[in-house]
């Protein structure tokens, strides 16, 4: 479904309200085109509403250490999945900042000023890594940035235009975006902004790396979609559906 083009409801800053649909148990999704007020160009993706209590969620690795390979590729060996791509990566292609999937410290580089997206059991939670003193007593860490959306607020951010990949998490709730080239603040009042007026509604948000990593893959009987992106990446967030 889309929403969001032109003959804005009075008070509504994107459009009509996000309406969501049920794809796999645990996951529902639902699909954006934005024409922004004033000088901001359009942007498209997708958005994914994951229910940690139904759906599972992992950080899969490419491979080694300094592996990497396109999300496609990570996710093969899975009949049906939702996934992104996640870490930023270095000059010699490794995860940058933490990376923990089931307790295991996949990269144990934490980044104090980085906002990391940490699971703890079905709890979600987007905080700073210095928050994170024992990152493995969380079942996933993955950190990026910016954040771009701080308990309910959207902080100063850098102007940029890129592909992006973010996800939202509160309670036992994440949300997962995806979206074709975007400046950042116009990205985050999307993300942020009531769903009544046609945002997400999401009061913690962080941005992953995006650009030419941006890529999503998408193989379940209801829905079936490929964004291949441009380069290789070091690992992936991955949601295998309910039963």
């Amino acid at each position: 479904m889309l929403f969001a083009v032109s003959g804005r409801p009075a008070g509504s800053a994107w459009g009509e309200p996000p309406r969501f649909v049920a794809i796999a148990p645990g996951i529902e999704h639902t699909a954006f085109d934005l024409r922004p007020q004033g000088e901001a160009e359009p942007f498209s993706g997708h958005v994914f509403r994951i229910d940690l209590d139904v759906a599972d969620l992992h950080l899969v690795p490419a491979g080694g250490p300094s592996s990497r390979r396109r999300v496609e590729q990570i996710t093969a060996p899975y009949r049906a999945v939702v996934a992104v791509n996640a870490s930023f990566f270095d000059t010699d292609g490794r995860a940058m900042g933490l990376v923990v999937d089931e307790g295991r410290a996949i990269s144990k580089a934490r980044r104090a000023t980085w906002g990391a997206f940490a699971v703890a059991g079905k709890k979600a939670q987007i905080v700073l890594g210095a928050d994170l003193p024992n990152p493995l007593a969380y079942r996933l860490v993955v950190q990026g940035l910016p954040r771009l959306v701080v308990a309910g607020n959207i902080p100063r951010l850098k102007p940029q235009i890129a592909e992006r990949t973010a996800v939202c998490a509160e309670g036992n709730v994440v949300v997962i975006v995806v979206a074709t080239r975007v400046e950042t603040t116009t990205f985050a009042r999307f993300i942020a902004d009531r769903r009544e007026a046609g945002g997400l509604g999401c009061r913690d948000a962080l941005n992953l790396d995006g650009g030419p990593s941006t890529q999503l893959v998408v193989r379940l009987p209801a829905l079936t979609l490929s964004m291949p992106g441009g380069w290789d990446v070091p690992n992936a967030l991955v949601v295998t559906p309910g039963r």
